[in-house]
């Protein structure tokens, strides 16, 4: 994964593709807003979803050690469900951020440059 990374930020493009930001975020978070170079969001948002998903797989790992029903195993349980949902609403933001970004990525860069075709006397 950190090559596909590295491979978006060695080929820049001018105007980043909305699809295309949002079929990098898909296949991982983080990926599309590499794409526009986002960088620092999308070492977050990667960062983030290792960390979702490991709590998420740890909590039901440690859920096989307790009896079926017992608080110790309904907690873990619980615990392992709501880092799940909270991965689930990281990737779907991330998709959103991605395609925003690649909208906005123009206009961000219209501001920077400046509006050097339009001259007021």
């Amino acid at each position: 994964m950190h090559i596909f990374l590295v491979l978006l930020t060695l080929f820049p493009v001018k105007a980043p593709n909305p699809s295309r930001a949002m079929l990098y975020s898909a296949i991982f978070p983080g990926g599309g807003q590499f794409y526009t170079h986002s960088y620092l969001k999308g070492t977050v948002m990667a960062g983030l979803a290792v960390f979702l998903l490991s709590s998420a797989y740890v909590n039901y790992e440690e859920s096989k050690k307790y009896e079926r029903l017992s608080p110790s195993w309904n907690f873990y349980r619980r615990e392992a469900f709501s880092y799940s949902l909270y991965y689930l609403g990281l990737y779907l933001y991330s998709i959103a951020d991605a395609y925003i970004s690649a909208h906005l990525y123009r206009v961000d860069s219209y501001f920077k440059e400046g509006n050097k075709k339009e001259k007021r006397p």
